[in-house]
């Protein structure tokens, strides 16, 4: 299943309009936020069309999953599913475990979580948390980190910032393009991201840049934030671009139509079924598109072709403004 679908859930009172681009989607909130009520619509509408009172519109089949009924759990309910996206109510802690994460995996469905805790199985984007806004009879489905545009700081950027710390998840060639652009810094790996903070721990004092895959960063994003801002005796920043391949594939360095026609349609190109997140899409494309040239692209190994200075000045011009150097 690929491609990005949209929905229009009504009741008399409320009205949600919204876009599931990706595999993996989370709707987060307090209660009494509207995620009860839209996961109702749905429900009700699927079960009674219009003689629920309610009115649904999609391109694209749904299911919604409340809880198990008697004699029947959630995977006799979801296995028969196929392009199909689904919903599961919140109280509902198997989506917790990893036998769901692998069932997600395979399924080759998309999925919507309707959950308050992160789901650390889970590789989903920080761009696919939203939360559900009311204003009387106004509701917005919006991005949960919205003001989360290119990077975050837990104190305002500063005029003429040194970073002297940067700590990439990457161990291989990400790391090592990194070495070489901000080699006046000390730069170190994390070797994964959930490692992330207990790197930043162990960094000395001074301003820290931290570099992560923004397409499997959405389980660790709460936790993280939460902890820089307990450090106030220095600044650290957080950089979630998708992923250090994409931008290569942004930076104009390949050129390709086929590329440019991805790169404008994401979503229609990611099999969720062989690509459990856009990361790793990205990670074959680039693999794929080079395989052939002098600038043929290796995960672990960094071809030295990506550390010519012109290579290195193209994908600089992808990083925030704030740490362009």
């Amino acid at each position: 299943m690929r491609g990005s679908y949209w929905f229009r859930a009504k009741s008399k009172k409320v009205l949600f309009e919204f876009s599931i681009r990706r595999n993996i989607t989370i709707i987060k909130g307090d209660s009494a936020t509207g995620k009860t009520t839209l996961l109702h619509i749905l429900y009700e509408y699927l079960r009674s069309g219009k003689q629920s009172g309610y009115s649904v519109s999609t391109n694209v089949s749904y299911y919604v999953y409340m809880r198990d009924e008697v004699g029947r759990d959630w995977k006799d309910a979801l296995s028969p599913l196929k392009n199909t996206v689904i919903f599961i109510e919140e109280n509902n802690n198997f989506i917790f475990t990893k036998e769901f994460a692998v069932f997600v995996k395979e399924s080759g469905n998309y999925f919507v979580m309707v959950t308050r805790a992160p789901l650390k199985m889970l590789p989903y984007s920080i761009h696919e948390i939203y939360e559900i806004i009311t204003d009387r009879n106004r509701t917005d489905i919006k991005e949960a980190y919205h003001e989360f545009k290119e990077i975050y700081s837990n104190y305002p950027v500063l005029e003429n910032n040194k970073i002297q710390n940067v700590i990439t998840e990457d161990s291989n060639s990400g790391y090592q393009f990194w070495m070489h652009m901000f080699k006046d810094s000390y730069v170190s790996s994390s070797n994964g991201n959930g490692n992330l903070i207990k790197w930043v721990k162990c960094v000395e004092s001074g301003d820290t840049l931290v570099i992560a895959d923004g397409a499997a960063f959405g389980s660790l994003i709460e936790s993280c934030m939460s902890f820089f801002l307990t450090q106030t005796n220095r600044r650290i920043s957080l950089w979630l671009p998708e992923s250090f391949e994409y931008l290569i594939l942004k930076s104009g360095i390949i050129k390709s139509d086929k590329l440019t026609q991805i790169l404008n349609d994401i979503p229609a190109y990611v099999e969720c079924e062989k690509y459990e997140s856009w990361e790793m899409f990205f990670t074959e494309l680039l693999i794929t598109l080079t395989a052939d040239g002098v600038e043929k692209y290796s995960k672990n190994t960094l071809n030295e072709y990506y550390l010519q200075e012109w290579v290195i000045d193209k994908i600089r011009e992808q990083l925030p403004e704030e740490i362009k150097r």
